[in-house]
């Protein structure tokens, strides 16, 4: 009977042993599940931040475009009376045949320039004398800083 008691505690001794080494597989596993779920909820708020970003992103070029129209919008509203010109070419264009006119006008007096005056008529600015002194200063300034550049 001493031998089978021997048995039945060497039996419960390693099932006691399996059962401790179970539960400490079992409490590693626990902690490397914690661990895994912890570094999941932070990449989803990761992921959630990174949309939001983009999302911010897309606002903001939006309100840049916006601004970008609005800014054009006020230029026109605010140096023509009209739509005719919707840029800066067109205004240059425009002022660059009246002093084409206005040159023909003064050096050949004999040719009858009032036809092209019509097809060609001034730009309809307020303040013209103002906005051709400012952007032909503007233009030399443009042209002096290229040749300054150009030949340094």
């Amino acid at each position: 009977m001493t031998k089978q008691l021997d048995n039945a505690n060497a039996a419960q001794k390693v099932a006691a042993e399996a059962l401790e080494a179970a539960n400490k597989e079992k409490r590693r596993l626990l902690e490397e599940a914690k661990s895994q779920d912890e570094e999941i909820s932070g990449l989803r708020k990761e992921l959630a931040n990174a949309e939001n970003g983009k999302k911010e992103a897309e606002d903001g070029k939006k309100e840049v475009e916006a601004r970008l129209a609005n800014a054009e919008a006020d230029f026109i509203e605010k140096f023509h009376k009209t739509e005719a010109y919707t840029n800066f070419a067109d205004y240059f264009a425009r002022v660059g045949q009246q002093e084409v006119l206005t040159a023909l006008r003064n050096d050949h007096p004999e040719f009858d320039v009032k036809v092209l005056e019509a097809r060609f008529p001034p730009p309809d600015v307020e303040g013209e004398e103002d906005s051709y002194d400012f952007f032909f200063a503007a233009f030399f300034f443009v042209t002096f800083l290229f040749l300054v550049m150009f030949f340094i």
